[in-house]
């Protein structure tokens, strides 16, 4: 639902999703609890030095026109409201993909071909994809193998990407970990046509202290299959599970000759990081006809491949912070 401000009444424009509308039809239909969000507003438009005054630094912000409702629950609130204990937090964590750090079990998008795409081998019937995809990737990009108990996976990590606060042990206590912004877990959704389940990191470790003074990373983990959840997500076809959260140990140190900013993906302080992997569903034939493509030359190498591409979603259990990660599930076919 959203709100309209008309003439000083708040109006209140609210629109059942479809899940709403069949519980209205049996009968079921409660309100039991609600949820904020302010996907609309741009919090970048806020000018602390305005030069009519500071009644007007936060002017474009209330003039920005509020969404109206949708049906859709996916598409009404994808950034929630927190309700947090201290009144003077000035940034809060985001959520990104690491694709930089400088260890050999992690993935990277594609960059040859360019998609932005992670790839996830189906070897279900054919192993024969992981040594195709080898050589038809650029040289410096991996790949996921479906059910890989040591990696690579791909690293995601929490902080507050901002150049303004050093990314040292002493700011990750007094803004992340005093205020309770570090996530202890993460939930990740994936469409349940594709995919089984997801999976995380057990016995992780990411740091650039661990060998000497140099800030060289180091990233340890073991893969392990997320746990089943029910969430809120309301996505079609989407499974959620929820895998554990590492303590991101990367900090800035001047006397480091690899900066923390070549190593994480975050500028400031980190808080936690993830790793993931998946579970394909077995003989997905079907599902490549139905949903993707079929015996397609991807890298014009007279190869042929059948794909799907799908989207995972990420999200911090505590700090509600989110990404989006796109994947093509591909298997070999002939050539």
């Amino acid at each position: 639902m959203a709100f309209l401000d008309n003439s000083g009444d708040i109006i209140l424009d609210a629109v059942l999703t479809d899940e709403g509308r069949k519980k209205m039809a049996n009968g079921t239909f409660t309100i039991t609890k609600f949820a904020l969000g302010d996907d609309e507003i741009d919090y970048g438009l806020y000018q602390k030095n305005h030069t009519s005054g500071s009644a007007y630094a936060d002017l474009e912000i209330l003039q920005t026109p509020v969404f109206e409702a949708f049906t859709g629950a996916e598409a009404g609130i994808n950034y929630g409201l927190l309700s947090l204990a201290a009144t003077d937090i000035l940034y809060m964590p985001v959520m990104k993909v690491n694709e930089k750090a400088a260890v050999s079990n992690i993935v990277r998008a594609a960059t040859s071909p360019t998609t932005g795409m992670f790839y996830l081998a189906d070897t279900s019937t054919d192993t024969s994809t992981n040594l195709l995809l080898s050589t038809a990737l650029a040289s410096s990009d991996k790949f996921l193998v479906s059910d890989a108990s040591a990696g690579p996976a791909i690293l995601f990590e929490t902080g507050l990407d901002t150049t303004l606060i050093a990314g040292d042990a002493a700011n990750k206590s007094t803004y992340l970990v005093s205020n309770n912004l570090v996530d202890s877990s993460f939930y990740v959704s994936y469409d349940n046509r594709f995919v089984v389940t997801c999976l995380g990191g057990r016995s992780q470790q990411f740091d650039n202290t661990s060998a000497g003074t140099s800030g060289t990373p180091t990233l340890s983990y073991t893969l392990s299959r997320g746990t089943a959840v029910n969430t809120d997500l309301q996505l079609s076809n989407y499974s959620t599970c929820r895998i554990a959260a590492g303590n991101d140990g990367v900090v800035t140190d001047s006397t480091y000759s690899v900066t923390d900013t070549e190593v994480s993906a975050i500028a400031g302080p980190r808080g936690a990081f993830g790793v993931l992997g998946f579970v394909i569903k077995a003989n997905l034939d079907s599902e490549f006809t139905l949903y993707g493509s079929v015996s397609q030359d991807v890298f014009g190498d007279g190869k042929l491949y059948s794909y799907i591409d799908t989207t995972v979603y990420a999200k911090g259990t505590k700090t509600g912070c989110q990404i989006q990660i796109p994947l093509r599930i591909i298997k070999y076919i002939s050539g």
